[in-house]
């Protein structure tokens, strides 16, 4: 059943009657109707806030109402008219009350919203009013937000959106004028964007140090200015991606993460050009894949990925194509050989091979050295673009450094009016000589002279400034060790944070970090009013921290009005840390014991809120416990990564702690296909174990009876109801978990236990886990066990998520090619349907039937033709010869919805263009100048020809097309209106409407007599 959004259906008619009421000044009567009308709708927004049990989303529902701020609004029309009524008449309050009340659910049907709008129009002959609300029109908008609202959440969390956000303002912050012009205004760089011939990456290559990042920044900087200024106009600019390789990301970077953050950033760039973001139009290549997606929450394959953000590139919404830059490829573990890093290199080169054969991306790529050949394959016919900091640009910078506002420049430029011998150029033109074309070294040399504590004069210390940045940074680090022994630990400790930190630490979170690393001292807990003051922090580094400009994190740790980023002073300090790391006292060992105590220190009862869900309890615990969102969600990895027994016994204390599951739990990811709240009602501190795949801590809980393999998984509600939840093995495919799903399944886990219909197979193919399907396979699960809500065997899920590995997997275990769901669809009805080529080709080979025909006598070919797979179409009509008839009666759907290219490939392979298509018409809405819909009625069923189809949403390219294959204009197919009637009775703006009218005479004219 076609669905459409009831909630538009509700406020819009209150709207309109408000509207009206207000309009109202002399007529008794009318109040008293408005008001039984306004009562009733007041009832239902009622339910809507309280969020009545049962409503499909009422969060949604209240966020829409809350939008329009409808009910002040209502209760003061309500209150005005009471006051003028002597008394309520009942009128229409029953009839209208019944009609909202089939308004009450944020979902209705089609037909439902159809006999709505028609009891409005009925509603405007009797009071004489004009209520104009298109009932299927708003709800389509509203639902069309809704996903487009669905589609960005669900790619943020799977993307480095923030942090590579954070990055780009960072350095946007620090450019001066004229940053990145030396790339910018490169003949180099400007005929290779605008040429439109396949061509080859853009490579830019610098020496460590020399601004590549900045300078890359700046031509991001430039085409997304470039894309605000333009996204209004009929001339579209280049749409623009990046994404910034960072030490931190590395931890969790894999090749899926970063192609999903510059989807994300594709779907931004249109939502900013819409007054509205919610009502963006995405490329339809997304839309597609967000369908089975969303809902789901499953993460796309890799493949998936790829294909639609080169199909976005390619769309109408980008017509001049997509400019991507990847940058910091250096920092990419290319030499590791482990199988996390192997996958994350070569998804990397897999994703860059395929997007450059498109001639609409721009593939700018930068590094630092010669891992290059590994993503471009033999590098000497591309000749590298040289990234250096010009004496220019160095000068314009080191300039806008001594001349700044900041204390430190001020009292830089005191001492150096006091040195006659000495000048600011002489100074700048000094640290330009030395500079190697690197913007590193001056920048970290200007800091030795602007360090107050320096010894003699700015001119000594100019003659004894270290020669290279790593020299520099050992400088800094000895000084870090000369300190006072209590501040030397400390600079220490928050050095270690930093590096080891699985994300960007705010300001706030580093300070509660340093400070509670020793409290024990005195007994002390960090909170906000007595932990070390971040300027105090940086202070005792020694300049190899510092805050990033103009950026504050959005993350839950941080209190009102936010707080910035911590980060080294430039990536090459990681490089330095790597080889020494015993210079900063903490290993992740020390940072997971932190972890873990902070959280057991931490007493929520402290906190009271009576929606522990709110933002407002969040942003309490983070006033008073800043460091206790990193740990919640952090402590897991840090542990389990450390391989230390003393903090293997501290993980199972504090998972034995029932009053600090509310903390623990609260960042694991809820969704479809994630874990629900029921998950959580048997779920204990060993599911959080399983979680983090903390193999050695799940081990010891089961050998202390503190967790078992095949627990319970029904409970019993307060209410009564029975409920189940996942047990640890589905706990572990879900998570990801792979060691400790390998282990739960050697030790006798239930294998085929099915929870909410799905058993752990079904969960591991939704998740596209190869491995963790054939251990599955190898240890009893069933290939063919249904799921309990469709009859979906493990081969249909593999086939709806193109998983034609897992495919073959299955099949070799016994999977049978010939099973089908519910619907009677097949692996070939599944894989052609969501547009899988290969596994449709490999399923027919394998002896699954083309022709077979599902519910709705729907096959594999009317799938394809239905969602527009183009390449599917033309594999089956290449692959047997179908009958006109058949062919003929699968035009209708995708010439609706505008797919011309397999609309083309059915006429080609013998559909007839006149063929009618059965559908109803409803004749009342002839009298109001509106347009039919498909369905059948009860005046009897009429038949629409593909060019009425076509004519009614003047869709002209459909309508030429036709037309060249026969169609006749006149045709009335059992209506009262030929093609012509169709185009002034459609959908179009006038302009569009007379257009389509105008070529259709034109054709007439010039083919009369034919």
């Amino acid at each position: 059943m076609e669905i459409a959004t009831g909630i538009p259906a509700l406020i819009h008619t209150a709207k309109a009657l408000i509207i009206y009421a207000n309009d109202v000044k002399n007529a008794p009567k009318e109040w008293a109707e408005i008001l039984a009308h306004i009562s009733s709708l007041q009832y239902l927004l009622e339910k809507y806030e309280k969020g009545q049990n049962g409503l499909h989303d009422e969060t949604r529902a209240s966020r829409y109402i809350e939008d329009i701020n409808l009910k002040p609004r209502m209760q003061e029309v309500f209150t005005e008219i009471e006051k003028k009524i002597p008394q309520k008449r009942e009128g229409l309050k029953g009839k209208v009350y019944h009609l909202l009340k089939r308004a009450e659910w944020p979902v209705i049907s089609k037909k439902d919203a159809k006999d709505l709008q028609d009891n409005l129009r009925k509603l405007e002959t009797e009071l004489g009013i004009a209520i104009n609300v298109d009932i299927e029109y708003v709800s389509r908008t509203v639902l069309e937000r809704a996903r487009a609202n669905d589609i960005l959440d669900w790619l943020r969390g799977y993307s480095f959106d923030g942090e590579q956000s954070e990055v780009q303002s960072d350095f946007q912050t620090k450019m001066t004028a004229g940053t990145g012009a030396h790339l910018l205004q490169s003949s180099e760089l400007k005929d290779w964007i605008a040429s439109n011939a396949p061509n080859k990456v853009f490579w830019c290559r610098g020496a460590r140090g020399a601004g590549k990042s900045t300078q890359i920044s700046a031509v991001v900087h430039y085409l997304q200015n470039q894309w605000r200024d333009k996204v209004h106009s009929n001339e579209r600019a280049m749409g623009c991606t990046y994404f910034y390789v960072t030490p931190n990301c590395l931890k969790d970077l894999t090749a899926t993460k970063l192609i999903v953050t510059l989807l994300l950033q594709l779907l931004d760039q249109l939502a900013s050009g819409n007054p509205d973001p919610s009502k963006a139009s995405f490329p339809k290549a997304i839309i597609d894949l967000a369908g089975p997606s969303v809902q789901s929450r499953r993460v796309p394959l890799r493949q998936e990925l790829t294909k639609a953000f080169i199909e976005s590139a390619e769309c109408q919404q980008f017509p001049n194509g997509m400019f991507l830059a990847l940058d910091n490829l250096h920092l990419l573990p290319v030499q590791d050989r482990s199988p996390r890093a192997t996958d994350l290199i070569d998804g990397i080169y897999e994703f860059i091979t395929e997007i450059q054969r498109s001639v609409k991306i721009k593939l700018l790529l930068c590094s630092g050295n010669a891992y290059m050949n590994y993503f471009l394959g033999d590098t000497q016919d591309i000749k590298p673009f040289e990234l250096a900091a010009t004496p220019q640009d160095l000068e314009i910078y080191l300039n806008h450094k001594i001349e700044g506002d900041d204390p430190k420049a001020k009292r830089f430029r005191a001492d150096l009016r006091r040195e006659d011998s000495l000048t600011k150029e002489m100074i700048i033109k000094e640290l330009i000589d030395k500079s190697d074309k690197s913007f590193l070294l001056p920048v970290l040399q200007m800091k030795e002279l602007f360090n107050s504590s320096r010894a003699g004069l700015i001119s000594d210390v100019l003659k004894s400034l270290p020669p290279t940045f790593l020299d520099i940074y050992q400088s800094d680090l000895s000084k870090v060790r000369d300190l006072l022994p209590e501040e030397s630990l400390r600079a220490k400790i928050a050095i270690s944070w930093v590096y080891f930190a699985r994300r960007s630490l705010s300001a706030y979170e580093l300070e509660c970090a340093v400070s509670f690393g020793r409290a024990d001292r005195d007994g002390s807990f960090a909170r906000r009013t007595n932990t070390i003051s971040i300027e105090k922090i940086l202070d005792w580094c020694q300049g190899l921290l510092t805050l990033a400009q103009g950026s504050e994190s959005d993350g839950e740790d941080l209190i009102l009005g936010g707080s910035p980023r911590v980060q080294f002073v430039h990536t090459t300090v990681y490089e330095l840390l790597r080889d020494k790391l015993d210079l900063i006292q903490r290993i992740e060992g020390d940072i997971a014991r932190e972890c873990i105590n902070y959280i057991g220190k931490t007493d929520l009862t402290e906190i009271v809120s009576d929606d522990i869900s709110s933002r407002g309890w969040r942003e309490a615990k983070a006033r008073m416990y800043g460091l206790l969102s990193y740990s919640a969600e952090m402590w897991g990895f840090h542990a389990s990564r450390a391989n230390n027994p003393e903090i293997d016994n501290l993980a199972v204390q504090l998972l034995q702690q029932e009053t600090k599951f509310e903390v623990l739990f609260d960042k694991i990811p809820r969704g479809i296909s994630t874990y629900c709240e029921d998950d959580f009602l048997t779920a204990t501190g060993f599911n959080i174990a399983i979680h983090f795949d903390y193999l050695r801590v799940v081990k010891l809980m089961v050998d202390k009876g503190l967790g078992q393999i095949n627990p319970e998984t029904t409970v019993q509600t307060f209410g009564g109801d029975i409920v189940e939840s996942k047990p640890p093995l589905i706990w572990a495919i879900v998570s990801d978990a792979g060691d400790t799903g390998e282990w739960l399944i050697q030790n006798g886990a239930n294998i085929n236990i099915k929870i909410a219909g799905w058993s752990s197979l079904h969960w591991a193919i939704t998740k596209g886990r190869a491995d963790i399907t054939k251990l599955l396979l190898d240890n009893g699960a069933d290939a063919n066990l249904q799921a309990s809500d469709r009859n979906e065997t493990p081969l249909i899920f593999a086939a709806i998520r193109g998983l034609l590995d897992i495919s073959k997997l299955l099949v070799r275990y016994g999977a049978s090619i010939e099973a089908y769901d519910a619907e009677y669809m097949n692996t070939a009805h599944h894989a052609a349907k969501e547009g899988h080529l290969s596994l449709l080709q490999w399923a027919i080979d394998q002896g699954c039937d083309p022709q077979a025909k599902a519910k709705g006598n729907n096959t594999p070919l009317s799938f394809a033709c239905n969602q527009g797979h183009l390449r599917i179409v033309s594999y089956l009509l290449k692959r047997q010869e179908y009958p006109a008839e058949e062919l003929s009666a699968l035009l209708d759907w995708p010439v609706q919805m505008g797919h011309l290219e397999v609309v083309c490939a059915l006429l080609v392979a013998g559909a007839d263009s006149n063929h009618p298509a059965y559908g109803g018409w409803d004749q009342d809405q002839r009298t109001h100048g509106g347009a039919g819909t498909s369905r059948e009625v009860g005046n009897g069923p009429s038949y629409w020809t593909p060019l009425q189809r076509a004519s009614y949403r003047c869709n002209l390219g459909m309508m030429q097309l036709l037309l060249n294959y026969g169609a006749s204009i006149s045709e009335k197919s059992g209506g009262e209106w030929d093609s012509k009637g169709w185009v002034i009775n459609g959908e179009g703006s006038e302009s569009r409407k007379k257009e389509a009218l105008e070529f259709l005479e034109r054709w007439e004219q010039d083919h009369q007599g034919l």
